[in-house]
């Protein structure tokens, strides 16, 4: 049977084509070489040139992703040609294939493209401190499909790039100087301006406050059962401001008590009708068992 196969291929035909055809695969190593020495020195001199540019590091790694890709896809197709591959063909179902990905990955596609959004636009970078929403974090890493951070509990947060695009973001780093506002009511029966001087005093000599803008106390409302105030205040380190804020509340808190100015609680009035029934309820005697 072996020698009947033998007879039917034409061996010697073989033999031609495969030397034939050794030249083009011969040729073919020799590009794919040629382009990864290519995509090593574009990938040099691109990252010297964008660091000496002071473009920001999840640019750069965008931008040395983006031209290996590049580079990658001509390396395919220059030594498919070579190879003698029907290049329309190898498009065409590429295509597809990429059309149906796409429908199937939408999620995905969305917050890749908000990542490279993110990463240009530079609404924050690592290791800057931002709230998300009602979420208060650190940024720990910024990826194209996703961005990591870590809350002040120390939880890690991995965030879909495309959510972080539709929320209202707050970078606290960008501006550093924070203004404090420590709540706190009195009572209606005390005097508004000895409240304030009291609570001016308290942040008096404390190096971590500034002096310009001043800090000062303002009535916010006129509350059920309180005037409700705020002391308000500027600090240079934003990671400060809650700290500050809960520091500041105690303190306020104790110097209210030693300055004798009431802080009321919830309270109710109940105003009762003298009526005839109330009367003669109030009039009748409790009987006996």
């Amino acid at each position: 049977m072996f020698d009947e196969l033998i007879k039917l291929a034409d061996v010697e035909a073989l033999t031609t084509r495969f030397l034939a055809y050794l030249p083009n695969v011969f040729i073919a190593l020799v590009l794919l070489f040629i382009f990864w020495v290519a995509n090593k020195v574009v990938q040099r001199i691109l990252s010297v040139a964008l660091t000496r540019m002071n473009i920001i590091r999840q640019a750069q790694m965008l931008i040395l992703r983006t031209t290996r890709v590049a580079i990658y896809i001509f390396a395919v197709l220059t030594v498919a040609d070579q190879l003698k591959i029907n290049i329309t063909s190898l498009l065409a179902g590429v295509g597809f294939i990429g059309l149906a990905l796409s429908f199937a990955a939408k999620d995905t596609v969305g917050n890749i493209i908000s990542g490279v959004v993110i990463i240009i636009d530079v609404p924050f970078k690592e290791g800057d401190w931002i709230s998300l929403g009602e979420m208060h974090a650190t940024v720990t890493e910024i990826r194209l499909r996703t961005t990591v951070l870590t809350t002040f509990d120390n939880e890690m947060v991995v965030v879909p790039n495309m959510q972080i695009s539709q929320e209202r973001i707050v970078n606290y780093t960008i501006t550093p100087k924070s203004r404090v506002k420590v709540p706190i009511g009195i009572a209606y029966k005390e005097d508004m301006q000895q409240a304030r001087n009291v609570l001016l005093e308290t942040v008096k000599g404390d190096e971590r406050i500034l002096l310009d803008p001043s800090p000062y106390v303002i009535v916010t409302d006129l509350g059920a059962s309180s005037v409700n105030m705020q002391l308000r205040f500027w600090t240079e380190d934003p990671l400060l401001n809650f700290s500050l804020m809960w520091e500041y509340t105690e303190r306020c808190k104790q110097a209210m008590d030693l300055a004798g100015i009431q802080i009321p609680f919830p309270h109710m009035q109940l105003f009762i009708e003298k009526t005839e029934g109330l009367q003669l309820l109030a009039a009748k005697k409790p009987t006996k068992d």
